[in-house]
């Protein structure tokens, strides 16, 4: 059965045996835990113990201390045979029988090792504060709202103003190229001629002889 040791820091080492289809095995300082670590450095659902195709694998559980390979912190690491990894300050060995390995042998592993990105890593991603989000420049999405409606309603208001000086300037463009036909001189416009009360020049009818 594949052996786990855990030796906290000045206590004698605790052995922990389990059957090999054991699928998941979880770890922490909290009683409901297969393996119950009473150390102040490991969190109350630390890590689990996973089984895959060749092995198993160790996976943080987002704990405070998280768990780590040759001093580097990791999300997940490959448990190897013989390999001494930590969990939070608590060393963990992990060790297989001979008929275990020739077991997992014949098994297709593939590994899941993943390194914990540091807090300060660009690819991490970012937590959203109260702080950041008040010195963010965007505007709250009802400001937002109505600041898209007002605009909006300006530029319906500007297009229909520019409709209407557009439908007068074509009128008085063509009253003047009428008047201008009829041999009318002089400045004329429709719009001065409406408030002076002067009377655009007719075509002369021409009377049947």
């Amino acid at each position: 059965m594949p052996r786990v040791s855990i030796t906290i820091p000045e206590k004698n080492p605790q052995p922990y045996r389990f059957k090999l289809d054991r699928n998941k095995v979880t770890i922490g300082r909290s009683a409901d835990n297969d393996i119950v670590i009473d150390d102040p450095s490991v969190s109350s659902a630390h890590c689990t113990m996973e089984r895959i195709d060749g092995g198993y694998i160790l996976r943080d559980r987002n704990s405070t201390n998280g768990i780590s390979l040759h001093d580097d912190q990791m999300e997940v690491i490959d448990l190897r045979n013989g390999d001494d990894v930590k969990v939070g300050d608590v060393q963990f060995e992990y060790s297989l029988a001979d008929e275990e390995l020739d077991t997992l042998d014949e098994e297709d592993f593939k590994p899941n090792e993943k390194q914990k990105k540091a807090k300060d890593d660009p690819a991490a991603p970012k937590k959203i504060t109260r702080n950041s989000a008040a010195q963010s420049p965007s505007f709250p999405p009802q400001q937002m709202l109505a600041s898209s409606e007002a605009g909006g309603g300006m530029i319906s208001f500007a297009t229909f103003v520019l409709g209407i000086f557009a439908l007068i300037a074509g009128l008085n463009n063509g009253y003047v190229k009428k008047q201008e036909k009829l041999e009318r001189t002089g400045d004329i416009t429709l719009h001065g001629d409406v408030l002076n009360g002067r009377p655009a020049l007719e075509e002369k009818k021409v009377e049947d002889e």
